[in-house]
């Protein structure tokens, strides 16, 4: 080491001063002071109140700039250091010893010790803050909360984090203001040790028995220094470490544990507060889980119920106008249909009307659909099913269509609600009047199943026609690909021959629409998009509310902890580590109410599972986006409040009341 390191100032301070502004009142509290403390000294700042000895520590210690002149550090100039670079120093160059001990409230001694190394970025070291514990005596009171400690202890304790990181030097503002006298002459034994192992150690007091203590006393008054007096020689050493520490960059686990830690910490001693923040994420999370798992439940219900058979169906339906369909189909077209499309293997015509069926005292609307019947052949090849599902008895032939046949076929829907437990077969049932053997019980269809099974009976299509309905004109016609790839082949033969059969013009648009089974799902996935958007946009309200209230809670919580803030900052925390820990204080709140939010939709569409009989789909999408959205509320609205957080100014914030 050279002979000019070695005797180069550890703190150079040149015609430094500083000037506060009170609404229109100037403070000078520092005027062109120059001072320089040496390796290994151990000084005392002494004075009276307001003269400017708190002020010029703070600036030497990294928590205050100067307005003019210039601060050498370790013989490095210091005005042009960004506050990366500060925070650093300040986390692993210069101790702090506040006389309000400043320790965070609710935690053990060894936690608030162990504080300034979780923003070194180079972990946190539990033997040696028990080290620097066991240093002031407090071994065995490692485990003890600060609010369980005396206010001896308590500056022990602030004495031991100010140690841990193996600091240049230590700066300790009025460390005994607040003690009793046993107390005092305690902490200043300790800090007397410490200097005599070669720690530099700078002392602001108004206690004459204090300084009378230290090696050197610089007396202030008016922001000036009145006098500079060495009471005994120190053994000084070189300034050793004389390269600032590098501005950290990015967040090391221990820092990001420590944040997570903070934000329960926070969350839990507010309990109540806290539930009342979530309630508004809690409410719009659950809205849009319970929403998105039942339309997911329809989607799957529907797409389980359907068939190979139902894939290679083509619906032919009138388009409607105005309420009403603007042209029904005739027979004549059905056998158009037959003759001229190659891929119609099937043709099923059908009209429906809703009518009052009953049987003895009771009445049931329901759902009347004809057919024209199987052929015996047909028939016999069907065995007991119809339209894929099971039968039991028997469904009517095309003879029986032909004769005007009163016979009919129901669903279990119609017939426990006709008959309740009794047989339904062979029995007698009323539509319009007339009087129809029941001579099947078909299952309901899965489709049907899923709004709660719809009554409906089957009668053959000449009887609804000309005894029934009294009209020929048909309502809908289904028509069977040879395979599921064919029926959009298919769709558009019946589309011309249609067309050709109506006269319709080229540029004309059709009086008529053929959905497929992929139609009929869109149409349906559009539905439910449209019901969707008006229950999401709901929902955002919600969310939007309990944004806002997340907003107020961390702005509350800035306010109530902003000497902690200050606290953070003195121990080398940056303005990226306050930001991160306040918004993840904001995320963890959101995402809390997301979890909430999930159970609170899955527990809603379980409940509308009664109603729709639609067990409800909950994927491992739904959840992600559900705990994603709630953590972008949290980014969203939490930054505010963390910026203005991470803005504070360490000074100012400590002395915040």
């Amino acid at each position: 080491m050279s002979t000019s390191d070695a005797a180069r100032p550890l703190i150079d301070i040149r015609q430094v001063s500083k000037t506060y502004i009170t609404g229109t009142f100037k403070v000078e509290a520092l005027k062109e002071v120059s001072l320089q403390v040496r390796a290994g000294e151990f000084v005392s700042l002494v004075g009276p109140s307001g003269s400017g000895k708190s002020t010029l520590l703070h600036i030497m210690g990294f928590l205050d700039r100067p307005d003019s002149g210039e601060y050498f550090f370790a013989g490095h100039p210091t005005a042009k250091l960004g506050e990366g670079r500060l925070a650093a120093i300040r986390s692993r160059m210069v101790g702090f010893i506040f006389q309000s001990f400043h320790l965070l409230k609710r935690t053990t001694a060894r936690d608030n010790v162990l504080l300034p190394m979780v923003y070194t970025g180079l972990g946190t070291d539990s033997p040696k803050a028990l080290e620097c514990l066991r240093l002031v005596g407090l071994a065995d009171r490692v485990k003890h909360k600060s609010n369980e400690l005396s206010g001896g202890q308590c500056q022990r304790v602030a004495i031991a984090r100010s140690l841990v990181n193996d600091p240049l030097v230590i700066m300790a503002d009025e460390p005994t203001g607040n003690l009793d006298a046993a107390s005092r002459q305690e902490v200043m034994e300790v800090i007397r040790d410490l200097n005599s192992k070669g720690l530099t150690v700078i002392i602001v007091t108004h206690d004459n028995e204090v300084s009378e203590m230290t090696d050197r006393v610089v007396r202030m008054k008016d922001g000036v220094i009145v006098s500079d007096e060495v009471r005994r020689p120190s053994a000084t050493s070189a300034a050793a470490r004389s390269e600032l520490p590098p501005a950290r960059l990015g967040f090391s686990p221990s820092e990001f544990s420590e944040q997570l830690k903070v934000a329960f910490k926070a969350i839990w001693s507010h309990k109540m507060r806290s539930a009342l923040t979530v309630l508004g994420i809690f409410i719009g999370v659950g809205a849009i889980i319970s929403l998105m798992t039942i339309s997911e439940g329809f989607m799957k219900s529907l797409l389980s119920a359907a068939s190979e058979e139902d894939a290679k169906k083509v619906w032919v339906t009138p388009r409607w106008q105005h309420g009403k369909p603007r042209r029904r189909f005739t027979l004549n077209e059905v056998e158009a249909l037959r003759a001229r499309v190659p891929l119609a293997e099937k043709i099923t015509p059908s009209l429906n009307r809703n009518l009052e069926i009953s049987a003895g005292d009771k009445r049931v609307e329901s759902t009347v659909n004809s057919r024209e019947g199987y052929d015996p052949a047909e028939q016999k090849a069907k065995r007991d099913y119809f339209e894929n599902r099971k039968v039991e008895g028997r469904f009517f032939t095309r003879g029986e269509n032909l004769n005007r046949a009163r016979v009919a076929v129901i669903n279990k829907a119609l017939a426990k609600k006709l008959f309740d437990s009794g047989e339904a077969l062979n029995a007698e049932i009323r539509i319009k009047g007339i009087t129809f053997a029941v001579i099947g019980v078909a299952d309901n269809h899965k489709a049907e199943d899923i709004f709660g099974g719809q009554p409906t009976a089957y009668i053959p299509l000449t009887t609804a026609s000309k005894r029934v309905f009294g009209s020929q004109r048909l309502d809908y016609l289904e028509v069977t690909a040879p395979s599921p790839d064919e029926a959009q082949e298919a769709r558009r033969q019946i589309i011309t021959v249609l067309r050709e059969e109506r006269g319709i013009r080229e540029d004309a648009e059709e009086d008529f629409e053929v959905k497929t089974f992929e139609t009929q799902i869109e149409m349906f996935k559009s539905t439910m998009g449209k019901i969707s958007a008006v229950v999401y946009g709901i929902a955002g309200i919600s969310l939007l509310v309990g944004g806002i209230g997340i907003m107020n809670i961390m702005l509350v919580s800035v306010t109530e902890r902003t000497r902690e803030i200050g606290l953070r900052k003195a121990l080398g925390a940056r303005n990226s580590d306050i930001l991160s820990q306040f918004l993840i204080e904001a995320v963890v709140l959101c995402v809390i109410g997301g979890i909430l939010g999930v159970g609170l939709g899955f527990g809603l569409a379980w409940a509308a599972y009664f109603f729709t009989k639609v067990p409800p789909t909950l994927g491992v999408g739904t959840i992600a986006f559900a705990l994603g959205f709630s953590t972008f509320i949290g980014v969203g609205f939490g930054f505010w409040p963390a910026l203005r957080a991470a803005m504070l100014d360490p000074i100012e914030a400590l002395r915040y009341e």
